[in-house]
């Protein structure tokens, strides 16, 4: 299974992006899922900005750390220009002054009186005063600030939040493991296998319907993900993002590649994730519920593990059962809960 890495917040726009320079390099891993890659960072704009990585931090067995985010170039300011208001007809040539008389000589001389004289027209000011210069306009929001694709995600969000995430499915458990969100109130992140939606629509149509986010997690989960043939890869990816439009009308942002193995970045991987506009989405703790090691190992694995922003790897599905892991669950939720953490999905499209 997987081992996880430093935390960073990156960015780049989602529609449109090009590949950056940063990343993890994925693991294949053993057993039921495999190694996380080698690298793990935020996504900044998910919920503000992710922690930045540094060597040797996050939890025990972690190395390596991530590109810190960028955020988009701030506006520029335009000058507001105030015009005064205009009265009567609505130009100045309207505002004239009163006639002005000039009064009669007193001389004894008896002197005809001088014609009353007009004065020009004075110039007025407007009646009213001008009005304030109004506030100026707030900036238009900054473009959202997504990872390059070259970015395995292990932390996200900002603050004390956590990420509960289901492999394989939809499997027989599944609608166990929706009970048991429902109750607790928490919502999650599902990363589904193509095969398995198409043979169950109605489940994968109950975990959208319930507010659960949608990660694609192939079409039928081989091993060796990385090592396959571009074409290949973007088959796998390709059909299980039309079985789940096919089913929801929703289309999955994120890729978790079976067992991790999301090779080098710029690689073949990489590159059909970006062609799909899928973000990809590693871990940062491995609770190891695939070795089915018990109950209470399972939680001890994350509780032990935890750090803000955490990504959080169980199952749904794959393996004989995941009895453990539905036993498991309750208690890690309210063990996380009570350690102050909340515990979200991701978003079902980080570019807003």
């Amino acid at each position: 299974m997987g081992r996880r890495a430093g935390q960073a917040s990156l960015a780049c726009a989602l529609a449109g992006l090009t590949i950056a320079a940063a990343g993890c390099a994925g693991t294949a891993g053993a057993a039921e899922h495999g190694a996380l890659p080698g690298q793990s960072v935020g996504l900044a704009a998910i919920a503000g900005s992710g922690p930045a990585g540094t060597a040797g931090s996050g939890p025990a067995g972690t190395a390596g750390s991530g590109p810190a985010g960028t955020a988009g170039s701030a506006p520029t300011s335009t000058i507001a220009v105030t015009v005064p208001e205009l009265t009567n007809a609505g130009t100045i040539a309207n505002l004239t002054a009163p006639p002005v008389t000039v009064p009669a000589s007193t001389s004894s001389s008896p002197a005809p009186a001088a014609p009353p004289t007009t004065a020009p027209p004075a110039e007025v000011p407007p009646t009213t005063a001008p009005p304030a210069a109004p506030p100026p306009a707030a900036p238009p929001a900054p473009a959202p600030v997504v990872p390059p694709y070259t970015t395995v995600l292990g932390w996200t969000g900002d603050g004390k939040v956590a990420y509960l995430t289901f492999d394989d499915g939809p499997g027989p458990a599944t609608g166990q493991m929706l009970d048991i969100l429902a109750a607790k109130g928490v919502k999650a992140t599902f990363c589904v296998v193509g095969q398995r939606v198409a043979d169950n629509t109605g489940m994968i149509r109950r975990i959208v319907a319930e507010g659960h986010t949608v990660c694609n997690h192939s079409w039928d989960h081989p091993s060796g993900f990385a090592a396959l043939a571009p074409d290949a890869i973007a088959g796998e990816i390709g059909r299980t993002q039309d079985a789940v439009i096919q089913a929801t009308g929703h289309t999955p942002r994120y890729l978790r590649a079976p067992e991790g193995s999301f090779g080098d970045p710029g690689g073949s991987v990489h590159q059909a994730a970006q062609q799909a506009r899928t973000l990809l989405l590693g871990w940062a703790v491995d609770s190891k519920d695939w070795t089915k090691p018990g109950a209470g190992t399972i939680v001890s694995n994350v509780l032990g593990a935890v750090s803000p922003g955490a990504i959080i790897l169980m199952h749904d599905a794959g393996g004989a059962d995941r009895q453990q892991t539905l036993d498991a669950l309750p208690a890690v939720i309210d063990g996380l809960q009570a350690a102050g953490y909340t515990l979200l999905p991701l978003p079902p499209d980080p570019a807003g």
